[in-house]
């Protein structure tokens, strides 16, 4: 089978056809400054996750099965690569592009909480420097647009700000700052549901759209 012939290669997974893609022994998924676009979960192999501090190669991770690396890229359009992954040996990663997230976020939304949680995990164990987002404020407001634009309107207050603050590696104090700023705006709403459990509302199906006319 050519690279060619491999890269082109179909799975099924859940209830879609996702890009699984063969990845060689020292071959790059990507590299550390370049665009992001994908994010990709590994089924076979190890992946090192690195990038260079200070002018010296810094190890963030290595990987293994089953494990979701490069999904930044999913909330983040302006964000760039900020770690390169290389194939420790051979290995199988799946593709997942925003298109593929979307599909099946409108089969099951529960995965959107899922994701966040795997990005806590392994924001975690990385440095604040290598994996700091370029825009914190906008890092939330597309990760809300991704739960709106799926049809999740309302979501625990309490988990919603500590899993965003972990995710962009900032305080909770911040979040709060952010979310309370999106309800002034009238954009969400801060409240308590029928358990009186709290829980942050979403007013608005295009989040992101509504935050950039502001803007303009």
């Amino acid at each position: 089978m050519t690279i060619v012939q491999q890269q082109i290669q179909m799975k099924q997974v859940s209830r879609g056809n996702y890009l699984m893609r063969n990845v060689l022994k020292h071959n790059v998924v990507f590299n550390e400054g370049t665009k992001g676009d994908a994010a990709y979960i590994l089924t076979e192999g190890k992946i090192e996750i690195s990038g260079i501090i200070e002018g010296h190669k810094k190890v963030f991770a290595i990987l293994k099965p089953i494990s979701i690396f490069g999904e930044m890229a999913l909330f983040l359009d302006e964000g760039m690569r900020t770690a390169t992954a290389i194939a420790l040996e051979d290995s199988k990663v799946i593709v997942v592009t925003k298109d593929d997230l979307q599909e099946f976020m409108r089969e099951s939304p529960k995965v959107i909480a899922s994701i966040i949680t795997v990005l806590v995990s392994r924001l975690k164990s990385t440095t604040k420097k290598a994996m700091r987002v370029p825009s914190t404020g906008m890092g939330v407001v597309r990760t809300l647009d991704l739960f709106a634009s799926n049809g999740v309107m309302s979501i625990k207050y309490d988990n919603l700000i500590k899993s965003l603050a972990d995710t962009f590696v900032t305080t909770t104090d911040k979040i709060e700052g952010y979310i309370h700023g999106l309800a002034e705006q009238g954009l969400l709403a801060v409240g308590r549901d029928q358990n009186d459990t709290r829980i942050v509302k979403l007013r608005e199906r295009n989040i992101l759209h509504e935050v950039m006319k502001k803007k303009d």
